[in-house]
């Protein structure tokens, strides 16, 4: 990798790209972008530091940039917001699931009245979701393409099942599958399969998909610079036109010029830029949310548990095959491989329990979102789970005996939700127009038309899914109908 001092990243007389952050959206653009132009000059300015692997294994941290050290909470507002700041954004953290989204899930406005659609479907997304299980090597089965047409034979074997799981696939409704998971189930070149410890934001085998084990040789491109330590501050906007994105180091201010500004910060601190250049579009930084993350734990009647292959084994969509509903918000299922609530204590029991994290959809609210009050931080407000994801996560927990009926449910104990996901969407959402939206289609965005917005912030909605597969196939498309 090349990488370039603040003053040598400001020095040039113009850049064609200038990409601000390094996580999913921002590579995966740049690959794509790289496959079609080549010969161009790219830069990337990296608000964190360079924190290789091993140093994320030895520290046990993915970032030494704590995320709640980067913004400040509204008054009421204490809900945390979890994501990593590093060369390779959250490709270190993330667990490395990666179902697509539903059909359903384009359509939420209309279907249900609740929130907004997306300005594309899901056909226009299966062909990059195709290329992509292919580059991530995807472990999976193709039997879920009785739910996610055009899935394709994956270029790994899912993982083994638990004996649960297999019960589930045999006997149950239809809905239950090995969950597609960029996790190698058998080792290729220097990685290792997943060792199933369950500590996948650090996966110690380098079986997770990551920026530096899988996307060396686009940030080593010889087109590429990356800068790092550099936080931009506001992006100078001259007739409709990004001219400059503006940057500070260790105290200093730096200007890099660009013919194209690509910015994949974060949903928090992406509409934060947006604010403070000035850009137009409805809902800039408004609409800010995430999926609700529910566990629970389903204790057994003589089923032993914790016999899969990897951290999380299998996907279960009862629920969201049922169809959407105006009462109460979708859910999926996940089947957890992992000692989230410990053993049982009784004795000969103690794998008798089978742990399940619920991902409740919520509706995107116009007051929760991101503000400028001019310090250097954005102050981000939550009001709370809306009563429609409350409806939908008691609706989820109902079913459990009904969905799960083949296995030999005892009790079913409710841990609660989780204060955080990770899954940070909403704040610069695309749409059709300014009006409605701060960004089209093509996540160009409307007030600055050499400027494209890629990452979770651009979601009208939360899906139904891990939002990692579909905010890689995004940039991918996003490429495509720039550049052709």
């Amino acid at each position: 990798m090349k990488f370039v001092s603040p003053e040598q990243a400001s020095a040039e007389t113009g850049w064609d790209v200038v990409i601000i952050g390094s996580g999913f959206g921002s590579l995966f653009f740049l690959k794509r972008y790289l496959e079609k132009r080549p010969a161009d000059r790219i830069l990337i300015l990296e608000r964190g530091r360079n924190n290789s692997t091993e140093w994320q294994l030895e520290n046990r941290l993915n970032s030494d940039i704590p995320p709640e050290e980067t913004y400040i909470h509204g008054e009421g507002s204490g809900k945390p917001w979890d994501f990593t700041i590093g060369l390779g954004g959250s490709t270190n953290c993330w667990w490395g699931l990666t179902p697509r989204m539903h059909p359903s899930d384009f359509k939420v406005g209309t279907s249900t009245g609740k929130g907004a659609d997306w300005p594309i479907d899901y056909d226009d997304l299966v062909p990059y979701w195709q290329e992509l299980e292919q580059v991530m090597l995807i472990a999976g089965s193709s039997d879920i393409g009785r739910v996610y047409p055009g899935t394709e034979n994956y270029p790994q074997p899912a993982h083994q099942l638990t004996t649960a799981d297999e019960i589930m696939v045999r006997e149950g409704n239809g809905n239950h599958f090995p969950m597609p998971t960029a996790k190698l189930s058998r080792s290729v070149g220097a990685r290792g399969r997943c060792c199933s410890t369950a500590k996948c934001n650090l996966c110690p085998v380098g079986a997770k998909f990551t920026a530096f084990n899988a996307m060396q040789d686009t940030l080593s491109h010889p087109s590429v610079s990356i800068a790092v330590g550099c936080e931009v501050t506001h992006l100078d906007v001259t007739g409709g036109s990004v001219s400059a994105v503006n940057f500070k180091h260790a105290g200093r201010e730096y200007a890099a010029k660009s013919d194209l500004c690509v910015l994949g910060a974060n949903a928090i601190h992406s509409p934060f830029i947006f604010q403070r250049s000035g850009i137009a579009g409805h809902g800039v930084g408004r609409y800010l949310g995430e999926k609700m993350l529910a566990d629970v734990e389903v204790m057994l009647g003589g089923l032993d548990h914790f016999d899969g292959g990897t951290d999380s084994t299998a996907i279960n969509v009862s629920i969201l095959e049922e169809g959407r509903s105006a009462e109460f918000a979708n859910s999926i299922y996940l089947v957890k491989n992992n000692l989230l609530h410990g053993l049982r204590l009784e004795p000969g029991r103690w794998r008798q329990t089978l742990p399940i994290t619920l991902y409740v959809e919520d509706v995107f609210d116009y007051e929760n979102g991101v503000f400028d009050d001019g310090s250097d931080k954005p102050v981000v407000r939550f009001n709370g789970w809306s009563d429609y994801a409350m409806a939908g996560l008691d609706h989820a927990i109902a079913r459990i005996p009904d969905i799960f009926a083949p296995l030999p449910i005892e009790d079913i104990l409710v841990h609660g939700i989780k204060p955080t996901l990770g899954h940070i969407q909403g704040s610069l959402r695309m749409g059709w127009s300014i009006e409605d939206s701060v960004v089209d289609a093509g996540m160009i965005a409307h007030a600055a038309r050499n400027l494209c917005v890629v990452g979770t912030s651009v979601f009208p909605t939360p899906a139904s899914a891990n939002p990692t597969l579909t905010a890689a196939a995004l940039s991918y498309r996003a490429v495509d109908q720039m550049l052709g």
